[in-house]
């Protein structure tokens, strides 16, 4: 059985808090590895309080290779894979000024086999080093 990271996360704030934290410092080390940076590039306020809905818990967008990417962490209790990913096109800019970007999708109950499998994705997107046709192969391979 695996075991979760922040399995309550949706439940306790300073859980979801944690958990967001996590995902910054992967994303951070990763990037530091090329001189890259990231901006969140969506909004996680509503009604002026922030949301604590893990969809999605973490967002970037990498400015030096015009990718984006977005975390949806679901509860350990949720029906379906540990994780699965889809890579979308998404329009960022503002709204006289748009651009069409391509965004790493992550959706998964945080274990460490998610977390690693999750790094690895995250790593080989930052190095172009799969598209749409690649993806579910990944997935399929690491999973098994």
């Amino acid at each position: 059985m695996a075991k979760f990271l922040y399995a309550d996360f949706l439940e306790n704030k300073r859980e979801y808090n944690l958990a967001q934290a996590f995902w910054n410092r992967l994303l951070t080390s990763l990037l530091r590895e090329y001189g890259y940076t990231y901006t969140p590039y969506i909004n996680q306020m509503q009604n002026g309080e922030k949301e604590y809905d893990g969809n999605p818990i973490f967002s970037a967008f990498i400015p030096e290779i015009e990718r984006a990417i977005r975390i949806i962490q679901v509860s350990p209790d949720e029906e379906g894979d540990d994780i699965s990913a889809w890579i979308d096109d998404i329009e960022l800019g503002r709204k006289t000024k748009t651009k069409k970007t391509k965004e790493l999708v992550l959706d998964l109950k945080l274990s460490k086999e998610a977390k690693m499998l999750a790094r690895d994705l995250i790593k080989r997107w930052i190095m172009n080093q799969f598209d749409d046709a690649t993806l579910d192969q990944l997935l399929e391979r690491e999973m098994n």
